[in-house]
């Protein structure tokens, strides 16, 4: 805004720039929100010794971060979906012949 500029007028591009980036924040703590809930999720499960709904909350948990705009997010979410989605296929005990 200039202040140059009578009061009540709005630069609708700015407008735009702070509406777009209050957007941004709200859906990324949405997505952080939900993904705790599954983290959480998936520490009562290991807890209970529920083995693949543990697995699948952590792969859910692993795949909000991947919907968060962060370098730490963006590596460790799929990094983390691939290693839950690793341990849901992975036998649980070894056969021995």
């Amino acid at each position: 805004m200039n202040p140059a500029d009578p009061p009540g007028q709005i630069d609708p591009q700015q407008l735009m720039k702070v509406l777009q980036a209050a957007h941004d924040q709200v859906a990324t703590a949405l997505w952080l929100s939900g993904g705790m809930l599954c983290a959480f999720a998936a520490i009562g499960c290991m807890a209970l010794a529920w083995r693949r709904a543990a697995l699948a909350f952590g792969f859910l948990y692993s795949l909000s971060l991947c919907f968060v705009r962060n370098g730490h997010a963006q590596i460790l979410g799929p990094l983390g979906c691939a290693w839950a989605l690793m341990g849901l296929f992975w036998p649980r005990r070894k056969i021995h012949p």
